[in-house]
């Protein structure tokens, strides 16, 4: 069974054609890769499954239905360039962002804590995010993405920023979801 597919999606930027009648089919379980030069279209693509631009041409179905605004709470979306609330503190950012996704505080807050002591960045809870390294900030950006238990990720650039050690880290625990 696909989880996603993508039918004859278009998108132009004023002149260019960002995407002409892409069509891919991304089965339940599986890992897939969009791989492309610079400016290919693949964040374009990326944004138009996530919902945050449509698309001139064609749809987008999760699980046979068409993309909506109650199933884009099924997606975990690690986006290349990251947007984390820079003066907030990291426990308060995860506990938001995860309420945002629907979770219910308690639920959140196992979550949080799970996570926090699992990437090993438990003593940093109450750091704003702007006193974080780079790479610090990268490991909350992906509990972000996957603390609600996302039945699809779709994850961009996801090792940008980590060392060796964490990016190992990360892909372990991206194969284990």
């Amino acid at each position: 069974m696909n989880i996603l597919e993508v039918i004859n999606v278009s998108k132009q930027y004023y002149q260019h054609q960002a995407l002409d009648k892409i069509s891919i089919h991304v089965k339940q379980g599986s890992i897939f890769g969009l791989l492309g030069p610079n400016g290919a279209g693949k964040t374009t693509l990326i944004r138009i499954i996530t919902q945050i631009i449509s698309p001139d041409e064609g749809k987008i179905l999760y699980r046979q239905k068409e993309m909506n605004e109650n199933l884009i709470h099924k997606i975990g979306y690690l986006p290349e360039e990251r947007g984390l609330y820079k003066k907030v503190k990291v426990f308060d950012q995860i506990m938001y962002l995860a309420q945002l996704k629907g979770m219910d505080k308690h639920a959140a807050l196992q979550k949080t804590n799970y996570w926090l002591k699992k990437l090993e960045i438990d003593r940093w809870k109450d750091k704003k995010i702007e006193d974080l390294s780079k790479g610090m900030q990268q490991k909350i950006q992906f509990i972000t993405t996957v603390i609600h238990s996302p039945e699809l990720m779709i994850l961009d650039e996801p090792f940008s920023g980590f060392d060796p050690i964490n990016a190992e880290i990360i892909k372990n625990e991206i194969l284990n979801l």
